[in-house]
């Protein structure tokens, strides 16, 4: 069976880790991949070195004491002698790592940046979604960004402006963040007269360098299964990827989970494309690990699919969306009482539940469903990485997994639960992000990396004390553990603290961008 980045990059294969330790050689610093520039000479005087850091690098397979030394914007040295530095930081009793690389996150503002360079992250990335216009988004962000960022073009996005026909109609709605969308518009299929715009305005996303393309595909129910599969031609085509919140969430037929998946897997195989289901988790419940099994089974047979999880077990939800229609109780598994309130913090009674149904009140509702069972069955398939699905943090009754996603699965799931090993858990929250994008994204073959000539985007943390602090009813609350925090060689976090003035964040685009 191929690897997640021999799949997602057949072209751009790294030399393997045995390989990658005779390449070290007599040089201390460990793991030099291909095609990085690495400095050299024992007298330099670096820009920041940590000392005697445990140094954790997924790629290579490094665990061990070392120094790791800082010049610029990226990594010079991760070594076992001795290393000059500007500045040097004791770094004894932290694990070192790759920063955090979240795939998922709806966060936009400052403040929710600032909780998640506290919970490890160094790149934020908008996919499941997207955007359109693309250019707009990436130029509104210049040079304002705590974290580094990017995004996916929306496919949602193009078809409602699709339905306002395309023109400023549909752009002053966009601008509204959808909200001049009917119902009727979301239900029904693309007009006729404007369909054959959906391809080329997908392609034009991408060349303002979009990463991928983004379906909120159960949020449109008037996407149809032709569309979907002409959405996922383009990636097919342009050998990019579909980052998918699949058609239906429920346990039950017709209109399953599995039927979902199944769809999935059969539009990659037929136009040769890479995709990527967001959240399984939230999507199929306690089936989530039987939708994993059949992805692994897809990708024995070839076909580019994959996955990933928050390690919470609750979701967010509009309560008069869709996912709420009659029946949603038996589709999702799950009661009245599971519901919370995200303004009053309570589960709800159905009164409450109808009130809302009509129209009064805020819309907003933690969906309890998963168990500690089907999240760490999910957390140790290798298949599986981690996103955080964060949404801007608006007070306490907002979802914790915006500021303790990364810190909750290395606090709860590693030290606590064992469920993971610190490698493994910082495999899927840095590498195998980077190796999903790597094959379009040139930036990701630089980050997931704690090598020499890799990105500084780096974390350090206290493994007796990290985890999250948020918790359901008090979610704005900063992770603990996290000592520093680099991105591009900038510290956003330092010595624990947040840097309040540091915007080093820079964009991430796909290798299409014109």
């Amino acid at each position: 069976m191929k690897t997640l980045s021999q799949e997602c990059s057949p072209s751009r294969k790294r030399p393997s880790g045995a390989r990658m330790l005779g390449m070290a050689g007599a040089v201390l610093a460990f793991g030099f991949p291909t095609g990085f520039a690495v400095a050299q000479g024992d007298d330099a005087v670096h820009d920041i070195v940590y000392i005697g850091a445990r140094a954790i690098d997924p790629e290579t397979g490094l665990d061990g004491v070392r120094n790791i030394a800082v010049d610029g914007d990226r990594i010079a040295a991760v070594s076992e002698a001795p290393l000059k530095g500007r500045r040097t930081i004791d770094a004894r009793r932290l694990i070192a790592a790759p920063g955090f690389i979240d795939l998922h996150s709806h966060a936009t503002n400052d403040e929710t940046a600032a909780f998640e360079a506290k919970d490890g992250v160094t790149t934020r990335l908008e996919l499941e979604i997207g955007t359109y216009p693309v250019a707009n988004w990436y130029d509104a962000k210049q040079g304002r960004e705590r974290l580094n960022y990017g995004t996916s073009v929306g496919h949602t996005a193009i078809r409602y402006f699709l339905q306002k026909g395309g023109g400023a109609a549909g752009l002053a709605a966009l601008e509204d963040e959808m909200a001049a969308f009917t119902a009727d518009e979301i239900n029904r299929p693309i007009p006729d007269a404007q369909y054959a715009r959906l391809s080329p305005l997908l392609e034009e996303g991408l060349r303002d360098g979009a990463i991928g393309i983004g379906s909120g595909t159960q949020y449109a129910p008037g996407i149809t299964h032709k569309e979907m599969l002409d959405v996922t031609r383009v990636a097919g085509k342009t050998k990019s990827c579909v980052f998918t919140h699949v058609r239906y969430g429920s346990l039950i037929e017709p209109d399953s989970t599995l039927e979902s998946v199944q769809e999935s897997i059969a539009n990659a195989a037929i136009t040769n494309a890479c995709v990527h289901v967001v959240h399984i988790n939230s999507m199929a419940m306690s089936d989530a690990p039987l939708m994993v099994r059949l992805m692994r089974a897809a990708r024995e047979r070839g076909i580019d699919i994959s996955t990933e999880t928050y390690p919470w077990d609750g979701s967010v939800d509009a309560i008069r969306s869709v996912i709420f229609e009659p029946g949603w109780e038996k589709r999702w598994g799950v009661t009245v009482g599971d519901l919370q309130s995200r303004v009053t913090g309570k589960r709800l009674t159905q009164a409450e539940f109808d009130a809302l149904r009509s129209g009064t009140g805020d819309d907003g509702v933690i969906m309890h469903m998963n168990s500690e069972e089907t999240i760490g069955a999910l957390l140790r398939d290798p298949l599986v990485l981690v996103a955080s699905d964060a949404g801007n943090i608006e007070g306490p009754n907002s979802h914790p997994r915006s500021a303790g996603t990364f810190a909750r699965v290395l606090g709860h799931y590693v030290r606590d639960t064992q469920v993971l090993g610190w490698s493994e858990a910082i495999r899927k929250m840095s590498l195998m992000p980077a190796q999903r994008l790597e094959s379009f994204v040139p930036a990701m073959r630089r980050k997931g990396r704690l090598q020499p000539g890799a990105d500084a985007d780096i974390v350090l943390f206290d493994p007796r004390t990290v985890g999250a602090k948020a918790v359901y009813g008090d979610a704005a609350r900063y992770s603990e553990g996290f000592r520093y925090v680099l991105v591009n060689g900038v510290h956003v976090v330092d010595g624990g603290a947040l840097v309040p003035d540091a915007r080093p964040g820079r964009p991430v685009y796909s290798e299409f961008k014109q």
